[in-house]
């Protein structure tokens, strides 16, 4: 599955599944990011045995992570999470996260390529994403992927910080998603995911 990718300042990243071993630069990658970026995740990335809690979950086959390596160090995270529920089965919640330095170039796009292509594999029709209301480029970059039906839950769930905070659920349709991004990177022919 490592893929070699070029980014728009002509980086060269590969892309290829998260593994167990990969735990300590995973780490150092979650410890890396500012407060601000981790602020609105859902759990302390900053806690080692609550990420290996989270890593023990792929074994299941219903947790997929893919990870940005720039050299051996970790750029970006990026999770489909399919439901363990019979009724959800259909659907998956995306989740990416992205190195401030490699933010605007072009990878969280590539990056959400190549979870809607591993989506189409696990037969996944509709993809949600959860955010925080303060999230706004977040909001901004799901928008631009596609992601237009959307509900929002006043003070639902907390920060880090500890503050309530409104909860936005987006949704999309995997083949709305798809032909969004395709005018980022033009025509794909989705039938040849590996």
């Amino acid at each position: 599955m490592p893929k070699t990718e070029t980014l728009s300042d002509g980086t060269q990243i590969v892309i290829r599944e998260l593994l167990p071993q990969d735990i300590d630069s995973l780490m150092k990658f979650f410890c890396g990011l500012p407060f601000e970026d981790r602020r609105y995740l859902r759990i302390d990335v900053t806690n080692r045995k609550t990420v290996e809690q989270r890593l023990k979950l792929m074994e299941f086959g219903y947790h997929h992570r893919l990870i940005a390596l720039h050299g051996d160090e970790i750029i970006a995270e990026s999770a489909l999470e399919l439901s363990f529920e019979e009724w959800r089965r259909h659907q998956a919640e995306l989740r990416l996260i992205v190195a401030r330095p490699f933010q605007r170039k072009g990878l969280g796009m590539i990056m959400m390529r190549e979870l809607y292509c591993l989506s189409l594999r696990k037969n996944v029709e509709t993809v949600v994403v959860w955010l925080m209301k303060p999230q706004e480029a977040a909001y901004n970059h799901a928008c631009k992927m596609g992601f237009h039906d959307r509900t929002v839950l006043p003070s639902y769930v907390r920060d880090q910080d500890g503050k309530m905070q409104d909860l936005v659920i987006m949704k999309g349709q995997i083949k709305d998603l798809l032909k969004e991004i395709e005018k980022f990177f033009g025509e794909i022919n989705w039938q040849d995911c590996p």
